[in-house]
């Protein structure tokens, strides 16, 4: 039975820890060296497998931006799960939607419009975010919205990280400020970009 333990106990570090596992196995266990050989390699397969699945590892040159791109009912999903957890009150979900393969638009506000554009594998190539406020009320909706699209293509940024790409397109300025500029900015494969000019300003995601 310690043996039984001990083996189990060995083989559980070599699929969670591999290096401190294998160095176990090879030093203590009384496996003959063959053993030892295959036991590790199906440790290691299992590891790799596991972490491929869970999206920690890509082989073979894969392309992250593929993983970022998603139907439009899926990116509804998305941008509907951030909008309940980062701003359960503000009532920025997206009700409507999508039809599969087709470009799409929804309005959050007269003034404030979302336009998808969707490839011919129906995935989302670029998202538009129309904003033209005319109150604080309004500009206060708009960031919000751009910081729920931020949120929705790069979940790994904290409040603070997603304020700084806000802070890189000029956004954290009073929105409906007249003038014209155009800034952008990328955070992992994902390129934001901005154009304002009088007011009115088009807040572009782009995922090719």
């Amino acid at each position: 039975m310690k043996n039984l333990f001990r083996t189990a106990a060995m083989l559980t570090l070599c699929i969670f820890l591999p290096p401190l596992g294998w160095f176990v196995l090879y030093r203590y266990s009384d496996f003959d060296a063959k053993t030892k050989f295959v036991l590790a390699a199906a440790c290691f397969a299992f590891f790799v497998y596991a972490n491929m699945s869970a999206g920690n590892i890509a082989i073979f040159g894969g392309d992250k931006s593929f993983e970022l791109r998603t139907t439009p009912e899926q990116f509804r999903e998305k941008f509907n799960a951030a909008s309940r957890k980062l701003a359960p009150n503000l009532n920025l979900t997206i009700d409507e939607t999508f039809t599969p393969d087709e470009n799409f638009s929804y309005e959050f506000a007269p003034n404030l419009k979302l336009v998808g554009t969707v490839a011919g594998d129906g995935k989302i190539d670029e998202l538009k975010l129309f904003a033209a406020p005319e109150n604080q009320d309004e500009s206060f909706k708009t960031l919000n919205v751009l910081g729920l699209l931020i949120a929705t293509f790069n979940p790994e940024l904290d409040a603070e990280d997603r304020g700084e790409v806000l802070r890189d397109l000029r956004m954290l300025k009073e929105v409906s400020t007249e003038g014209s500029y155009d800034w952008t900015t990328e955070r992992g494969g994902v390129k934001y970009s901005v154009h304002s000019d009088a007011g009115k300003s088009t807040f572009t995601v782009a995922l090719k």
